[in-house]
């Protein structure tokens, strides 16, 4: 009868699950207040449709797991150091400040200083999914006070692990100094890095190649998972939290080429997981603090949000960085944590908080992310309000690019004027065609300006920054960002503007190529695929072939858009990378196979795939006929995505039609 109770539980927190994401993604909120929905209302200071359970408590814990075992997949070393200004400049004053004054506030208002540590670092933090996801969709991300967001972002991520730490230290009974616990954790901590660093060296990763190699994703997701599990219970095991051996276990795996496909296998595990964890901090939340303390939520949601964006608004002005700017780094970053609610349960499960005294903090929280995507999705208006300064320095900027324009004409627009665009811009120069760069990097505007260049700050994705930069009398615009988000959003707002003016766009590979083209780009240059031309040409060059002969073939090869050599053979390590669209695959064709005697158009996979090659007693015809009967030995050379040449294969091994 128990085991049935719990059933019912389970399918009443699936029931309302379902529904509140469903309408929390409708209404453009993040799903994480859906989770706390369901927890508030099925819970048992609301309707009661959920028991305290302690089953579902340990299940939202190994969420909090993998949830701090994906934060470390995402920190990337390299990135760190790229950004380490903001990081550990801005991002380190940042929790400093906020923890430390929060600290002080909740002394003032009678906390012992232990239990004032925990609200601070469950306050200082804000929630990089609702951040990140905002800003993308707006197309900010990679704007100053995007920058300078997710440079904050990654440092509150570090400091995660550290409160995890010292927050349970805190709660123990007062006998003695703390400087012992603590450096033991330290040690404790600094052991685990290593056995977890030495064993992700020598041992995982090359278990990671051999289970790679097998092409089967369930025994790929069950390795992740005991390598997850493994990592939590070392630290457990040296009385640390669960979720620091994750992390650490997350930090080894993001510097391998496996990265991108652990996130892949790992992230259903940790969505639903940490939708558990979320129910079960909503059960905790009592709504009666609402009637009974509504001014204490309404001070410390304002305090929450307006504190924390003073704050990063304060730092980031400090940094150097405009008015306006900073003003939108702090409205982007003022709102809670998903980790809030983590660190608060660390303090609620250590006795450091009561129940009581976290009500309105939770509920402060909850209100702080319900209204962020809000002021997140205003914040340039909202900066020009308040910054009448900044306004004019846009308008400012866009007065030198049409000043630039008016003068000129049939010139080429370069979006972006990092490498590839300065690149450009030498030939452009050789030949005397007039350019006009956009850019949004202050300090490459300030050196290029320096040099002479004719380089602006304008935001490529907004139509009133081409048209003044002069695109209806433009010969060409030329995208050189490596990002497909922004080079799309850009496509599409200038085929919207000028939809005959010739587009020619820059990517990083060939995966998004089609998708570009049918939005109006008229050339599509992946990056990959360009350098493995010119490298052929190099080669054939030198070795004394004539340059007519190995242009025409250059050219033949950049008809149809790389058709013809976009496709090849992948090692195990590229099968990890989702990016490579197009694979070139042998399949033999064994004695005894199901597929001896069949043609090869009496198989499925030849909707999806191409078949380029057939290999006979060695001998290779190349674009076989589809009704050959396919004989003992044969070898077929497929070409398609990924998943369609391993469908392929199994089809003829199983010999379906």
């Amino acid at each position: 009868m128990h085991d049935f109770e719990q059933l019912n539980q389970v399918l009443i927190l699936l029931f309302f699950s379902v529904l509140s994401v469903a309408l929390f993604r409708k209404i453009n909120l993040p799903s994480v207040l859906g989770y706390l929905l369901v927890g508030m209302i099925a819970g048992h200071h609301s309707l009661g449709l959920i028991s305290e359970s302690a089953a579902i408590e340990k299940i939202a814990e190994i969420g909090v797991v993998f949830l701090l075992f994906t934060i470390g997949l995402e920190v990337s070393i390299p990135k760190l150091m790229s950004m380490k200004n903001i990081v550990f400049g801005i991002g380190l004053a940042q929790v400093l400040i906020s923890t430390l004054s929060t600290m002080g506030l909740a002394i003032w208002l009678g906390m012992s200083w232990q239990a004032a540590f925990a609200v601070g670092g469950a306050l200082s933090l804000s929630s990089t999914a609702i951040v990140v996801k905002q800003l993308t969709e707006q197309h900010e991300l990679h704007s100053r006070h995007g920058h300078i967001a997710l440079g904050v972002l990654l440092f509150q991520d570090l400091a995660v692990v550290p409160f995890l730490v010292l927050i349970p230290i805190f709660a123990l009974p007062e006998s003695g100094s703390l400087l012992l616990p603590i450096s033991i954790a330290l040690l404790k901590g600094a052991f685990a890095f290593a056995v977890i660093y030495v064993i992700g060296t020598y041992l995982i990763r090359p278990i990671t190649h051999w289970v790679s190699g097998t092409c089967s994703s369930e025994l790929f997701t069950l390795f992740i998972l005991l390598i997850t599990l493994l990592a939590a219970s070392l630290t457990w095991q040296l009385g640390l939290s669960l979720a620091m051996g994750a992390f650490l276990a997350g930090i080894m795996l993001a510097e391998t080429e496996f990265q991108h496909q652990v996130q892949t296998e790992i992230r259903p595990f940790k969505d639903v997981l940490m939708g558990l964890f979320f129910i079960s901090v909503g059960t905790q939340f009592d709504m009666q603090v609402l009637v009974n303390e509504p001014m204490a939520v309404f001070l410390l949601t304002s305090l929450l949000t307006l504190g924390k964006g003073f704050a990063v608004m304060f730092i980031a002005k400090l940094s150097g960085n405009e008015m306006g700017v900073s003003i939108r780094s702090g409205l982007s970053l003022g709102q809670g944590s998903e980790f809030g609610f983590a660190l608060l349960g660390v303090g609620l499960s250590s006795g450091l908080l009561s129940l009581d005294v976290s009500q309105p903090i939770i509920a402060a929280i909850v209100f702080s992310m319900a209204i962020s995507p809000l002021i997140i999705r205003y914040n340039g208006r909202i900066a020009k309000k308040l910054s009448p300064n900044y306004l004019a320095k846009q308008k400012q900027n866009d007065t030198h690019i049409e000043k630039a324009a008016e003068h000129i004409s049939e010139h080429i627009i370069i979006c972006g004027f990092g490498r590839t665009g300065q690149n450009l811009s030498q030939f452009l120069k050789q030949l005397n065609i007039p350019f006009i760069a956009l850019e949004l990097d202050p300090e490459l505007i300030n050196e290029n300006w320096d040099a002479g260049e004719p380089v602006y700050y304008g935001d490529s994705s907004h139509p009133e920054v081409l048209q003044h930069a002069g695109i209806g009398h433009a010969r060409a615009i030329v995208i050189t960002f490596h990002d497909f988000n922004i080079s799309h959003h850009i496509t599409r707002t200038i085929k919207q503007l000028h939809p005959d003016i010739p587009l020619i766009v820059r990517t990083r590979d060939d995966l998004h190529l089609e998708e570009l083209l049918e939005m109006g780009a008229t050339e599509v240059i992946p990056d990959t695929v360009e350098s493995s031309i010119m490298l052929a040409w190099h080669a054939l060059t030198h070795i004394g072939l004539d340059k007519k002969m190995v242009d025409g073939m250059i050219d033949q090869a950049r008809c149809d858009h790389y058709s013809r050599i976009r496709a090849f053979f992948h090692s195990k390590e590229d099968y990890e990378h989702p990016e490579h669209f197009y694979h070139l695959h042998s399949i033999e064709i064994l004695a005894g196979s199901p597929a001896v005697g069949q043609c090869i158009d009496s198989f499925g996979f030849i909707e999806h795939t191409i078949v380029i090659a057939l290999i006979r007693h060695s001998i290779r015809c190349d674009d076989p006929e589809l009704q050959t009967v396919l004989q003992a030995d044969d070898v077929l050379v497929v070409e398609g995505p990924t998943n369609e040449t391993r469908a392929a294969e199994l089809e003829i091994y199983r010999g379906k039609k």
